[in-house]
This record gives C-alpha cells, sequence and structure tokens, in this order.
C-alpha cells in the first residue's frame, strides 16, 4: 500500500477553489506506481496504461487534508490493477469523506518468462471486496478494449 497526504494549496485549486482534477490525476499515478513497486518483484518495470474506472465524488478544497490509498488488487500475465482513493480530511469539523476513486492498469514491460506475481493478501473488508471482483473487472476491461479497438479504426488520423 502507498499512502500520500497533503495540505490543498491555492496554486493547486481552479477557479472553484477545489483541487484541479489534473492534480489529482498527478498524485493517483505517483501513488498508484509506489503501490506496484511494492508488490511487484524489483527486476520488473512497469508502465501505466490506462485509468479503468476514474469517479470525482467529492470536491477537495483549501480546509481539506487530502489523503490519497493505493493498494494493488490484481494481477494478470502481464497487467497489475491498482485501486486509488482520495479521502478529503475537514480541519473544521474533523470528518473524512470519500472524494475520489480509480482503477489504473499499469503493464510490466518484462518478457512474460520473466513474469512471476507474488500472491495477494487482501487484509480488511473492503481488500478482500476488491481483490475478490477483480476477475469481473479483467473481463469488463478487455471487453472495452475491444470495442475501444473497433472505435479506434473509425477514428481521422
Amino acid at each position: 500500500m502507498a499512502v500520500h497526504e497533503s495540505y490543498i494549496f491555492p496554486a493547486n485549486t481552479n477557479n472553484s477553489q477545489i483541487q484541479f482534477g489534473g492534480r489529482t490525476l498527478e498524485i493517483l499515478d505517483a501513488n498508484a506506481g509506489l503501490a506496484a513497486v511494492k508488490f511487484l518483484p524489483s527486476h520488473l518495470s512497469f508502465v501505466t496504461a490506462g485509468y479503468d474506472y476514474t469517479q470525482f465524488l467529492s470536491p477537495i478544497g483549501p480546509s481539506d487534508i487530502s489523503k490519497c490509498l493505493s493498494y494493488v488488487t490484481g494481477a494478470d500475465q502481464k497487467a497489475v490493477e491498482v485501486f486509488t482513493k482520495f479521502e478529503a480530511y475537514d480541519q473544521q469539523t474533523k470528518k473524512t469523506r470519500l472524494a475520489f476513486m480509480s482503477f489504473c492498469t499499469l503493464v510490466v514491460t518484462n518478457p512474460l518468462e520473466e513474469i512471476h506475481f507474488p500472491k495477494l493478501m487482501p487484509e480488511t473488508d473492503e481488500e478482500i471486496y476488491l481483490v475478490s471482483h477483480y476477475q469481473q473487472r479483467l473481463k469488463q476491461r478487455q471487453k472495452t478494449l475491444r470495442e475501444n479497438r473497433e472505435l479506434i479504426t473509425h477514428l481521422n488520423n
């Protein structure tokens, strides 16, 4: 698991005084990568392949402390799935709310014969739930990739 916490500084907010979505995705990408590094054997390299499910649920503003948590929820052949969520801790009310969540796919760039993923060991109820539904998300992701290949054939180059 990788954790990133920070204040929301004015330079990272938009004209509505909430954190830029791009800043959120920048933190997500770095944190998901850290979670993957902690999970994967050290000889494996990877790149971000996509964000499969991304949803902004609640804005994060200057009165919040942002906490980003990322952990691996599945791995198959060359792909690693990382779940990331952002929680916003309101400094005034002392309450925490879910602000953002996403599944990110990272692809290992090593040859297939070099890839051996460690066994996932989910601990919390949340982790157990997400890991147990990995195969369903994988099938949906594969379906979406097939549909995207068709879509790409109709785009102007």
